[in-house]
This record gives C-alpha cells, structure tokens and sequence, in this order.
C-alpha cells in the first residue's frame, strides 16, 4: 500500500499517526517504519481527541451509511457498499481543513460530480443487441449501490444477487426496489421454472 500510495500522489509518507492497536504496534511494524524513514507516532489510549479530525471523519461515514440505507429501505447487508460509496462521495466534497476537495488535491485535476446520483435507486441496465433475441428485453432491472473508479456505477441484480459494474445505465432516483417483494418475486420465479 505505501508504494501504491507514494507513486499516486507523488510523495513520500513521512509521517504515520495510528492508534496504539496490535496491528500498528508489532516489532515488524515498528521495523517497517524504520526501514522506510517513517516516523510512527502513537495517539494515547481512550483519547479521541487527539484524533479529533479522524474521529468526526469517522462519525460523518457512519452517519451518511446509516441516512444511504434507510432513505431506499436498503438491509443493512448493504452496510460496506453504502460505507463505500459515502467515502467516495466525501472525497468529492471540499474540507475546511484542505480548503478544497481532497479527490482534486490528490488528482491534480479538476473532478465532476454530474455522475452522482442516489444511492439505492433502481436502475435499468443496458443489454447489448449480441446479448439479447430480437424480441428480449433492452434493459435489466438493476439497483445502483454505488460508483466505481472507471466513471461506472455499481449495480445489485436483486434476483441473482451479484454486483455488475456498467456504464450504460438509466437511473430512476425516485423508484426503489420493494425489498419485501423481491423475496416473492425471486421465489415466483423458481416456482415457474419448476413447473416448466
């Protein structure tokens, strides 16, 4: 990870603040640090505050997570797409502390935001005319759970239960998926294949 993070933003990690948990205090750690010129410096324990910027950050995920999943009815099975997406959003949002949007400090470039749209709509993906008969359907119903680093969204196919990454989607931010439904629909379905 450090290099990935030192070749995107080139720049070298001087200086590393963590907690005083296990996974940061090991002697292969410490060795680690010291190898690479990194200074580690270890917050007291129970002492939030001096992590102050960190711990607020931390209670803004959560909270939008939380608002992301109850706006749409979403289950909380949803929780890490939802976590995702909130932390991509933020990162697109300007900070008092940088005066700017930390996805632009990091890029070097200027970032849209027209992309963005809300989390847990339905949203109908494209079939491409190879993949479909000449009387198929020319779209799928899908839910956006959020963005991925291609400028592609994230979708949830409710009956298959897996993730797609597309750019051909039509989002409708004022549908949602009935969640209570989808176990009736899914059950339907099996039941008429069966019968076939």
């Amino acid at each position: 990870m450090k290099v990935l993070v030192e070749k995107q933003s080139v720049k070298s990690i001087k200086i590393l603040r963590t907690d005083g948990g296990g996974e940061y205090t090991s002697k292969v750690f410490e060795k680690f640090c010291e190898d690479n010129g990194i200074i580690h410096e270890v917050f007291a324990p129970y002492t939030p505050q001096h992590n102050g910027l960190d711990e607020r950050r931390n209670r803004s995920l959560l909270d939008m997570t939380r608002s992301m999943l109850k706006l749409k009815n979403m289950p909380n099975t949803f929780w890490e797409e939802a976590l995702r997406t909130t932390s991509y959003i933020l990162n697109r949002c300007p900070t008092k502390k940088l005066d700017q949007v930390p996805e632009e400090v990091w890029l070097g470039s200027k970032q849209s935001a027209k992309h963005l749209r809300v989390s847990g709509s339905l949203c109908y993906k494209h079939i491409p005319d190879a993949k479909r008969r000449k009387l198929g359907d020319k779209s799928e119903t899908m839910i956006l759970v959020g963005y991925h680093e291609t400028d592609s969204y994230r979708l949830y196919h409710p009956l298959n239960h897996s993730i797609v990454i597309r750019k051909d989607v039509k989002v409708c931010e004022s549908e949602a998926w009935d969640w209570n439904k989808k176990e009736k629909s899914s059950n339907l379905t099996i039941h008429a294949l069966l019968e076939e």
